[in-house]
C-alpha cells in the first residue's frame, strides 16, 4: 500500500510560502515603476511630436 505522501500532483521543488513583502519594498518598486512610466511617455510624446527623430527620410 502506498504512503499518502509518495503521491504527488507536481515535482516537489521545496516552495511553500511566500512570505508577504515590506511596504517599503513594495513602494519602492512601485515608485520605480512610475518613473519608468513617466519616462516612457515623455519619449513617446517627444516621438510623436518629432522633437526625436527615429528615421531619417
Amino acid at each position: 500500500m502506498a504512503r499518502s505522501d509518495d503521491f504527488k500532483i507536481g515535482p516537489g521543488d521545496g516552495y511553500r510560502y511566500s512570505a508577504p513583502e515590506p511596504d517599503r519594498d513594495r513602494q519602492d518598486r512601485e515608485s520605480g515603476y512610475l518613473i519608468l512610466a513617466i519616462l516612457v511617455g515623455l519619449l513617446m510624446l517627444a516621438i510623436a511630436t518629432g522633437h526625436v527623430t527615429i528615421f531619417y527620410y
